[in-house]
């Protein structure tokens, strides 16, 4: 019987997040006879690392981010060294970190140091390209066995720091038995949903707002904590501090997923509206496209034709059969990307890591073997 290996997880906790959010949600979909999952959370700030006095922090703190890893915080490097400590007792064999970017630094430079050469570091990353050069330091990079992006618009960065067999784009995956379509036709008026606040393009939803907000028929709903100037438009309704069975309401009560978008690698809106059986009206750009598949669900506008959304938005309003049909695409595609169908490529990954260092083991046993013997 082949030997369960522990795969030790570091992810970032983000208060905003509800249960069923986040890339860590494939954990819950691995072969359970193949991998033991060993969780660790981090806060998004200095508490993980209780120093006492606010200047020596500071001073620890602006030392661990001379490298430019800009969001890596004091939190951050208490995890890595209980990572540490966890590979030195033969705790893991895997260590991934679920935010590369501000997750992972010293790790693997630690292990390698202490002959620990046999347990690969694996990171994932989630911002667009451009965004990338301030967060991510190419030097540490370099010392990971694999890296995990979640849209092919990150690949050309990466495979100019890693060779392109170290590089793995695996799609984020959505819960579609939480997210899931009404069992009833939504209400009138017609709902557009917006939810999130990282990259969305604010000014085209306020502009199509303010276009259709002459229509009683058309209504406007944003779920989101952040400031989006929308405040005021009669046919805006915002909401905050849902919790998730709320939100998957409001989902279902909704008619069409609304999300321009500045830029985006993964989205876990998307991924909701989509799941919840909502037609998508989003930008058209590289990582879109990628998880609306063959469009069947979505209708995508370039970049510089923001202007047509309130268009699109009232000639869906007024062609059920339309919206209906790519509701039903939308969840098709949701469908596919269900964790059920994502966590398997994650299992691929550990699988071919661990081979890969067990046979650099008996390579060198060999070896060894062999010099002895002469």
């Amino acid at each position: 019987m082949s030997k369960t290996s522990t795969i030790r997880f570091h992810a970032t906790r983000y208060p905003h997040w509800g249960r069923y959010a986040g890339i860590g949600q494939f954990t819950r979909h691995l072969d359970a006879n193949q991998f033991r999952v060993d969780y660790h959370l981090a806060n998004d700030d200095d508490s993980g690392l209780p120093l006492p006095g606010k200047a020596r922090r500071a001073r620890v703190r602006e030392r661990v981010q001379r490298s430019g890893m800009a969001w890596y915080k004091l939190s951050d490097l208490a995890a890595e060294m209980r990572a540490f400590a966890g590979c030195a007792f033969g705790r893991a064999d895997i260590v991934h970190f679920l935010d590369g970017e501000h997750g992972v630094q010293f790790l693997p430079g630690w292990l390698d140091r202490w002959a620990m050469h046999d347990i690969p570091v694996v990171a994932s990353y989630h911002q667009p390209p451009d965004l990338l050069p301030d967060l991510v330091d190419p030097r540490v990079v370099a010392q990971l066995d694999a890296v995990v992006l979640v849209s092919p618009s990150q690949e050309a960065f990466f495979k100019g720091l890693l060779p392109p067999d170290k590089v793995v784009t695996i799609l984020h995956g959505i819960d579609t038995d939480f997210f899931c379509p009404a069992t009833a036709p939504a209400p009138r008026p017609f709902r557009c949903i917006t939810a999130g606040h990282w990259l969305r393009d604010w000014q085209a939803i306020k502009a199509a707002a303010e276009t259709l907000q002459s229509d009683p028929s058309i209504e406007f709903h944003v779920v989101t904590g952040g400031d989006t100037g929308l405040q005021g438009l009669p046919n805006v309704v915002q909401h905050s501090g849902l919790s998730d069975a709320e939100l998957v309401a409001l989902y279902q009560s909704c008619h069409l997923g609304f999300l321009p978008l500045i830029d985006s690698t993964a989205n876990n809106s998307l991924l909701e509206m989509i799941a919840c059986g909502l037609p998508l009206l989003s930008t058209d750009i590289l990582s879109v496209r990628a998880y609306a598949g063959d469009m069947r669900g979505a209708i995508l506008l370039p970049p510089a034709e923001r202007h047509g959304h309130a268009d699109v938005i009232r000639q869906l309003a007024g062609d059920e059969g339309r919206r209906l049909a790519l509701a039903k695409g939308a969840r098709e595609r949701a469908l596919e990307l269900s964790w059920q169908h994502i966590a398997p490529h994650y299992g691929a990954l550990y699988a071919r890591l661990l081979q890969e260092k067990r046979g650099g083991r008996a390579a060198l046993a060999h070896a060894g073997r062999e010099g002895r013997a002469q």
